[in-house]
């Protein structure tokens, strides 16, 4: 079987820093024109899929009763990944849908995933790579058959028949005594004029499993042999703080406490039950260290767009001579510190098996990261430790840690029993890994015609993903390619340049729904909407006419479309005092973005009734579950741009349940219209792009209300 290498956006920055870290002294001028190419690299295209190793029996198991069980190695956080990967697979193997039955994999049993979850990447990284696979088992299944028959046959539903109306079923041909032999050359695959699931909406193969409500998730996860026995373990007053003497004594005298470990930097309790558990980590004294307490204007002061330290990503033309005249228009635009918040809190079951396999259960995005820091914590060799991700409630970037299931996992060696961990809301929001913030400032200039002649983009923002790579990637690249994605532009701009600046923040900030795009897109099209004002011109038609290329035709289609879905320009006109509407778009990994914001402003307070969007995909797998990533990302876009925000005080986040941080409730959402625009292109991205235009289309549709430019999230009057 054909086996596709290319290099992955990690690679990249490891191998950049191993070639830099040997040239960078002889060569001091390169640095810059690096750094400017792997912003190039980093930016374009989306994030690695992994790979689909293993042969297919490893992927695809059938039943006595013909029913195709699936094992994938992405995980199911509420994206409808397993409906849609297990449609690529049932279209190729003609399996009726209601035969399919989709199960996580784990890191010993099942195929082997090298990367992950996250970056939108799990249907359109594997559309290919896992049809591939499933037509090469198809042939391979057809090549049984008809030895078997010893006669040709055609595949229908499951069920392989002869011209002489003989028939064996795909579970029967799996089950055949033969030696099994991969294609030396990739089957055919099916021609799109052929799908029959591809591009349906089909049922989610989890909906009878939510509604009946079976432990799906890490927090009703209980040994299924073994009683199941509960963790704690003592955490931090404060970010920062140091763990110094411990005093046990009085926790050892509680009932029903089985085991306390001591290690270094770690208190942990094993009991009976939760509440239990929770009553002895109280119980027991613990002197801290507390460091320097964090203040929000510690952060703030941290982030500087003009810093000398700020790195070049993108330089077209000559901008800063064209941003020299007096004719210069800047703004500065701000985003906050902002909680990932899923719906459930970490945790973790972890327990050692007869075998001298530590098997953890737990919401993970990364399973080989969280079987790595599980091996590392408890001295096993990794391939002693199967991490099953279980179904995620919430991952939004925070589940590429899973702290609980290191946890869970060190009580449980060192009890010998099956142990489960769950954290508490104020845990999670406590020791949160959060959205950095984000400062912008942008200047630009108009030419006679009314078009920008030049834009310079210079952002500050905390780390993204760097926090989760080696330091010396960041040293090298300089930028973090989390933090600046989306801040490229759509349009044609003969003089542009953009920078971006790492701050190095006291807390923990690393992945946020989207990376940096909303934070990026919204200072962007904000501006963009500021520099149309100012040219006096319609702003839809401002960014119409700065689009070209293929790239610009996709954005000009979605442009126009949601225009004419909300009757863009009827509505400008009729509009009454103290409505209405702002437009904005974004690019992400391929996908475009379209949206229209209705805003109505009633005595300060803001509210949204519609919102209009429109998503070029590409290819839509399953086109109900595309419209509810889109209405998700709106819904999630719209509560950040009015409401969301973490502050610092003595080194403690704002937060410590949802009534100190509020999100958009039920009867503050709009109506919200989705078009999925028909493609010819590949799969691309669906999970994250839509959440990108939402803040800049409201502000946008604040000004044209009010006049007032809003400039900083949360959106206040």
């Amino acid at each position: 079987m054909t086996k596709t290498w290319r290099l992955t956006r990690r690679k990249f920055l490891i191998g950049l820093g191993t070639l830099t870290g040997g040239v960078a002294v002889g060569l001091p001028l390169g640095l810059p024109y690096l750094r400017r190419q792997a912003f190039r690299f980093l930016s374009q295209g989306g994030p690695p899929s992994g790979n689909i190793d293993g042969e297919p029996q490893l992927w695809f198991e059938f039943t006595d009763q013909n029913l195709l069980n699936i094992n994938v190695t992405k995980v199911e956080m509420g994206q409808g990944a397993h409906t849609a990967l297990g449609q690529l697979a049932a279209e190729e193997l003609e399996v009726p849908w209601e035969n399919v039955r989709v199960f996580q994999a784990g890191t010993l049993l099942g195929p082997i995933d090298s990367f992950g979850t996250g970056g939108s990447s799990s249907v359109s990284g594997l559309f290919t790579p896992l049809r591939q696979l499933a037509a090469n088992y198809r042939f391979m299944l057809t090549q049984a058959a008809e030895e078997h028959l010893n006669n040709t046959v055609t595949l229908n539903k499951g069920v392989f028949v002869d011209p002489d109306g003989n028939e064996i079923t795909l579970s029967a041909a799996s089950r055949l005594e033969r030696e099994w032999v991969a294609p030396e050359t990739d089957a055919p695959l099916k021609s799109i004029n052929d799908f029959k699931l591809i591009g349906k909406s089909v049922p989610r193969v989890d909906i009878v499993s939510k509604l009946t409500a079976q432990p799906m998730y890490s927090y009703d996860m209980t040994s299924a042999n073994n009683t199941t026995y509960y963790g704690v373990v003592a955490r931090p007053p404060v970010v920062g703080a140091q763990m110094q003497d411990v005093d046990a004594n009085k926790a050892k005298s509680l009932e029903r406490i089985i085991s306390i470990v001591l290690q270094d930097n770690f208190v942990g309790v094993v009991a009976e039950d939760r509440e239990t558990a929770i009553d002895a980590i109280r119980a027991i004294n613990i002197n801290w260290k507390l460091p320097r307490l964090i203040e929000n204007t510690d952060i703030d002061l941290l982030l500087d767009p003009d810093s000398n330290n700020a790195v070049e990503l993108k330089r077209v033309g000559d901008s800063s001579s064209a941003l020299e005249g007096s004719n210069t228009i800047s703004a500065e635009y701000s985003t906050p510190l902002a909680a990932t918040a899923p719906l459930e809190p970490q945790s973790s079951l972890a327990e050692l098996g007869d075998d001298g396999i530590m098997y953890v259960r737990t919401p993970t995005q990364f399973p080989n990261q969280t079987t790595s820091a599980v091996a590392e914590a408890i001295g096993f060799d990794e391939d002693k430790v199967d991490v099953t991700p279980t179904y995620l409630g919430g991952g939004f970037g925070r589940r590429q840690r899973a702290e609980s299931a290191v946890e869970a996992a060190i009580l449980a060696i060192e009890s010998g029993l099956p142990v489960h961990i769950g954290w508490t809301r104020s845990d999670e929001f406590l020791f949160d890994r959060f959205r950095p913030p984000t400062k912008h400032k942008l200047r630009g200039i108009l030419n006679t015609q009314g078009t920008i002649e030049a834009l310079e983009h210079r952002q500050s923002s905390g780390d993204v993903l760097f926090s989760e790579l080696p330091e010396i990637a960041g040293s090298i690249a300089g930028s973090d390619f989390g933090a600046t994605r989306g801040i490229d532009v759509t349009y044609n701009i003969p003089n542009l340049k953009l920078y971006a600046h790492r701050a190095k923040l006291p807390i923990a900030t690393s992945a946020w729904r989207g990376l940096g795009l909303l934070a990026n897109t919204f200072a962007n099209e904000s501006f963009v909407d500021e520099l149309a004002f100012h040219a006096n011109q319609d702003p839809l038609q401002f960014r119409l006419d700065h689009l070209n290329g293929e790239t610009g035709s996709l954005v000009r289609n979605a442009l126009l479309h949601v225009a004419k879905m909300s009757k863009w320009e009827e509505l400008q006109q009729s509009t009454k005092e103290g409505s209405g509407m702002g437009i904005a778009c974004c690019v992400d990994y391929g996908t475009i973005v379209a949206q229209v914001v209705q805003v109505e402003i009633n005595k300060d307070t803001i509210s949204v009734p519609r919102v209009w969007s429109v998503m070029d995909s590409g290819l839509v797998v399953n086109p109900n579950g595309a419209k509810n990533q889109v209405e998700g990302n709106i819904i999630w876009g719209l509560g950040s741009a009015l409401k969301e925000e973490i502050t610092f005080k003595k080194g403690i986040p704002s937060a410590k349940n949802f009534g100190d941080y509020q999100l958009l409730r039920i009867d503050e959402s709009p109506e919200i219209f989705v078009d999925l625009l028909p493609s010819d292109r590949p799969p691309q991205g669906v999970g994250e792009p839509a959440i990108g235009p939402i803040p800049a289309a409201l502000a946008n549709a604040i000004f044209a209300a009010t006049g007032k430019r809003i400039r900083k999230l949360p959106l206040t009057i």
